[in-house]
């Protein structure tokens, strides 16, 4: 996989968002690439294979920075900025440059964050398989969005039937253990609050929730957006969750948005995702 610096052809850049998150914004990186100041020919602009600008870099100095266009449009001051300077286009599959945004977000995690202590068994692992297995099927293929990921399970176990997995959470630790231990993949996986994932996520054919919770009567405004957002954008969403209730209130919440999900007792594991709410 192509990096984005091979995309556009400059050896390093630094991204004017902190984070993946940051991505769907106000419009504040706009104003702070445009105090950027690009000598002639200091300025590029990566398109899509439709021709959709998604990420615009300037060079200051020594320097590139970039920001992302792939969540918001670009504005009037940058596309001047970017005629000013005389730049050049460079062209990507948006498929590519968002695995590769995913990547180069992710080895910042990678780098700053040390990975929380691993808490997953083999045997836990072998358990997911072969949930996922018997209501997925043993070969697919297509997206997976693995919603609240952790360190990774749901998207091993897709990732082994075929699928591609897209990963979220908004613990970076957790993430760090994912890439640390191979479970998760930087170009697969992104740190968002996953009660607004519809934002960054594309429609897939795959949601997967792994241990969903805990959820308590006071917890349920967190839990509620996060069960939508996955069944919103999933064709087929499969969550584990640990107690009946629990799994009510997801099928109650995923009927919300016109997915009605099926309720199963999962006997493989009897404290951890022993109800299962499927369909």
């Amino acid at each position: 996989m192509k990096s984005l610096e091979e995309m556009i052809e400059v050896e390093a850049l630094r991204f004017i968002e902190p984070d993946y998150a940051s991505l769907v914004n106000n419009g504040e990186p706009a104003v702070l690439i445009c105090e950027a100041e690009p000598e002639a020919g200091g300025a590029r602009i990566l398109l899509d294979e439709e021709g959709n600008p998604l990420l615009f870099a300037v060079k200051n100095g020594d320097a590139w920075f970039a920001t992302s266009w792939m969540f918001r449009d670009p504005t009037q001051a940058e596309l001047e900025l970017f005629e000013a300077a005389d730049g050049d286009m460079y062209e990507e599959a948006r498929g590519d440059i968002d695995a590769a945004l995913r990547a180069y977000f992710s080895q910042i995690i990678i780098e700053e964050i040390r990975p929380t202590r691993e808490d997953i068994t083999e045997e836990r692992i072998d358990k997911i398989r072969s949930l996922v297995r018997e209501k997925f099927g043993e070969s697919v293929s297509g997206i997976c969005i693995d919603a609240c990921c952790g360190s990774g399970i749901g998207s091993q176990v897709m990732r082994e039937i075929g699928a591609s997995p897209i990963a979220y959470d908004n613990d970076p630790e957790l993430l760090s253990l994912g890439f640390s231990n191979g479970r998760l993949k930087p170009e697969e996986t992104v740190c968002i609050d996953g009660r607004i994932a519809s934002a960054y996520m594309p429609d897939a054919e795959f949601g997967l929730g792994i241990m969903f919770g805990q959820m308590y009567t006071y917890t349920k405004d967190i839990w509620q957006p996060i069960v939508e957002e996955l069944a919103g954008v999933t064709e087929k969403t499969l969550i584990t969750v640990a107690t009946e209730e629990e799994a009510q209130w997801v099928k109650e919440w995923a009927a919300g948005v016109g997915r009605y999900l099926e309720i199963s007792e999962n006997d493989r594991d009897p404290i951890y995702d022993r109800w299962v709410i499927f369909g």
